[in-house]
């Protein structure tokens, strides 16, 4: 067993740990910690998401929560629970799939294609299944390929080989794969959220706008595509904690009906991306501190497009603000800082935008971002005449973009 100072990196490498002890390590980590894995991101991410809607510490506790969930759940499957299987299947780990419906599908000899995404205790997902004797192929990107196939060939006499077919999406053959099981009414299973696909995670090919809350994102849409035009049906799938246990929440069946092509597949692909991604964003307001996936939404979500509006009629309304003896700060519900060194970075987590001040800026930066400070009419009228225009220009430029804005002081 591992020393108790042992590094986090070795632990999470290590499938001779005790879960508890993991487990704690893990949530005892402080913020700074947290960020060498993906606090910043998560934080910058769930703040695009739910700025409007939530306050600031619900949004960092959620963020903590998620990167914490990822450390721990991916090493739980990963290092933990795929070692450790055995020749007989064991019990389904996610309660109420809707494995029935799944069954009743291919009964009819109709492929399937289980969507689900980056949440909670998606891993488990593809292992019931195998497990419960049902051929499921899942498509990877080749770092996850890797994981699955290490753990292959670890471990070749475990019963969920039996049924679970990894294949690399990135690799040539691997999209032909799915195509050809899906013809002969086969089941996929795959996280869409992630982009992944032959092109990578910022490629053109195969893509729908659509909304998640109040965000535009444009995502992959190549899986439903191919199962319009094999007439798969598409079984939408999360599985959270609920109660301290993994439960399953499922939407009813998206189906085609029949292969589709042309104009008619092309509705039907737009139509149930816009159906699946309008119920995942619905289930993060509640389940957000367990989105794995969240470090990684700035690669897929459109940034607000925000226009700058005149100096002139800025710079009247900053004085009037000043002149009734209001303040003004910095939008938190939009605004982060980032990592810097001599000089301060702050993003616009809605247009992604970068704001860098030197060092000399250090003190207007600090009471714009103050919960309890701002930049006032005496604060500025305190300033040497070369200082205060210097800092009243950067109040307006600021401004035009309504990233500081007024504050009751």
């Amino acid at each position: 067993m591992s020393a108790p100072d042992t590094p986090l990196g070795e632990w999470l490498s290590s499938d001779d740990i005790e879960p508890s002890k993991l487990r704690a390590k893990i949530e005892a980590l402080n913020d700074e910690e947290l960020c060498h894995y993906g606090l910043r991101s998560y934080r910058m991410n769930l703040m695009a998401l739910m700025g409007d809607r939530w306050d600031r510490e619900r949004i960092f506790r959620s963020a903590r929560d998620a990167a914490i969930s990822k450390l721990w759940l991916g090493w739980l499957y990963h290092q933990y629970d795929l070692p450790r299987l055995g020749t007989e299947a064991p019990p389904a780990r996610v309660a109420d799939f809707p494995m029935s419906t799944l069954v009743d599908i291919q009964a009819k000899g109709q492929g399937v294609v289980v969507v689900t995404f980056h949440l909670g205790h998606m891993r488990q997902l593809p292992s019931d299944i195998a497990h419960a004797g049902i051929d499921v192929m899942v498509p990877l990107a080749a770092d996850a390929f890797g994981n699955y196939e290490t753990a292959r060939l670890s471990n070749p006499q475990a019963a969920l080989w039996k049924h679970f077919r990894h294949l690399c999406v990135e690799a040539p053959g691997g999209s032909l794969a799915l195509a050809r099981g899906l013809a002969r009414g086969g089941c996929v299973l795959s996280t869409i959220d992630g982009n992944t696909g032959m092109d990578g995670p910022r490629g053109d090919d195969r893509r729908s706008v659509v909304r998640m809350l109040d965000t535009q994102v444009r995502v992959k849409n190549g899986l439903i595509a191919m199962a319009a035009r094999f007439g798969a049906a598409i079984l939408p799938v999360v599985a959270v904690t609920i109660d301290g246990q993994p439960r399953c929440l499922s939407l009813p069946v998206i189906d085609p009906g029949a292969p589709l092509a042309g104009e008619a597949a092309a509705a039907f692909v737009d139509q149930a991306a816009a159906k699946v991604y309008a119920w995942f964003g619905d289930v993060l307001l509640e389940y957000a501190g367990e989105w794995c996936g969240g470090d990684l939404f700035h690669q897929w979500r459109l940034p607000r497009q925000q226009s700058e509006r005149a100096l002139v009629e800025v710079e009247r309304e900053l004085q009037g603000v000043l002149e009734r003896g209001d303040a003004l700060a910095i939008d938190a519900s939009r605004m982060m800082e980032l990592a810097g060194s001599d000089e301060r970075v702050l993003v616009d987590v809605h247009t992604t935008r970068c704001y860098r001040f030197a060092s000399s800026d250090h003190e207007l930066v600090q009471r714009l971002s103050s919960r309890d400070g701002g930049i006032d009419k005496a604060w500025l009228d305190g300033r040497s005449g070369a200082d205060r225009e210097h800092a009243w220009r950067l109040l307006c430029a600021l401004a035009s973009r309504d990233v500081v804005v007024p504050s009751m002081h």
